[in-house]
């Protein structure tokens, strides 16, 4: 059963978006005409590129980023007959490693299809649920004014083109291109970097810290993380810490409806400051995350009025001031903490 992502309530997969990452990456090659052989490569590079990824996400990847980096690790996370597929299929590792690490051609629509994939699928998802509630958080507004103006957004892979003389990709339609890394930029303020998710990743990366270590010396190591899925690591977390109940299932309904308090600082030294100051009010502090921001997407390649390729900044420098604007409002230092008297 695919697992679920432990702070939010819908499905969404290792599994389910590698599958739909290597189907896009592979349609954008179809639609400009790549070499069958390329076409082939995307899609196992697509399926490929997040296989080393450890239960948990970016929860369990930021306790050691150095040895869960999922791009740097993904052809030690196959198993035997993973790495006779390859050779059966005459696909160079060495090759596959560059495209997933983002290099060349293949590398550049590897990644777009990847961000394209992700976003569109959690917006997807978000929409969905906020339909079938009655109170809808505000910064859905901010989504729906977009999709309202482009409803078929989603298919902006079919803008992706491709130069294979200047080894370059690029967007056909500015204002589409636009419109998608505003949606993106506004997912990552509002759910992937908000400090409710920060929060919980903080938690769980305390959870799982003290029964971490690279050498493999404790019960969790680099390779057991990436071979289990999130479900198996709640349900390992949950039995050493006798949890209530011994099954994940407590830890996911708990994670679904708790979080911690958190104050907003601008700098390290304000955080630590914040620190010790709610310690000394008797709260258990939870640790301190910076949030550094994401990349926009603003330096993507697409056509300006006069069809010549330029960056996306300079092709609508006014919408890129706005998504810039909203990318810096979600670089901050959180300090995270609880009641020690609360039941949770």
């Amino acid at each position: 059963e695919p697992d679920k992502q432990y702070f939010v309530g819908y499905s969404h997969n290792r599994l389910d978006h590698s599958l739909v990452v290597g189907f896009t990456a592979g349609e954008i090659g179809r639609r400009n005409n790549l070499l069958q052989k390329q076409i082939d490569t995307l899609e196992i590079a697509g399926v490929l590129h997040d296989i080393a990824t450890p239960a948990l996400g970016d929860a369990a990847k930021s306790i050691d980023p150095e040895n869960l980096d999922e791009e740097k690790f993904w052809y030690e996370a196959l198993d035997d007959k993973g790495k006779e597929f390859l050779q059966n299929e005459n696909l160079n590792p060495q090759e596959l490693d560059r495209i997933i690490n983002n290099d060349g051609v293949l590398g550049q629509i590897l990644d777009i299809a990847d961000r394209i994939t992700y976003t569109m699928k959690d917006l997807h998802n978000v929409i969905g649920v906020a339909e079938s509630k009655i109170n809808i958080h505000p910064y859905l507004i901010e989504l729906r004014y977009p999709l309202s103006h482009h409803p078929k957004i989603g298919n902006i892979y079919k803008d992706v083109l491709v130069d294979q003389k200047k080894d370059i990709v690029f967007f056909a339609d500015p204002d589409r291109l636009g419109v998608f890394l505003l949606l993106r930029a506004l997912m990552h303020k509002h759910l992937y970097l908000d400090p409710t998710s920060q929060g919980r990743d903080l938690f769980v990366a305390n959870l799982i810290k003290p029964l971490y270590a690279a050498d493999g010396s404790r019960p969790l190591s680099p390779a057991i993380l990436r071979q289990m899925v999130d479900r198996e690591l709640l349900d390992f977390l949950a039995k050493h810490y006798r949890f209530p109940r011994l099954q994940g299932e407590w830890i996911y309904t708990q994670l679904t409806n708790w979080y911690p308090r958190h104050t907003r600082c601008e700098t390290q030294e304000e955080a630590w400051e914040k620190e010790k100051e709610i310690s000394d009010s008797g709260l258990l502090v939870l640790g301190v995350k910076e949030c550094r921001g994401f990349d926009a997407g603003l330096s993507y390649l697409t056509l300006d009025e006069n069809q010549k390729v330029v960056t996306f900044e300079d092709a609508d420098p006014g919408m890129a001031h706005q998504i810039r604007g909203i990318e810096k409002d979600t670089r901050a230092v959180y300090v995270f903490y609880t009641d020690v008297s609360e039941y949770t």
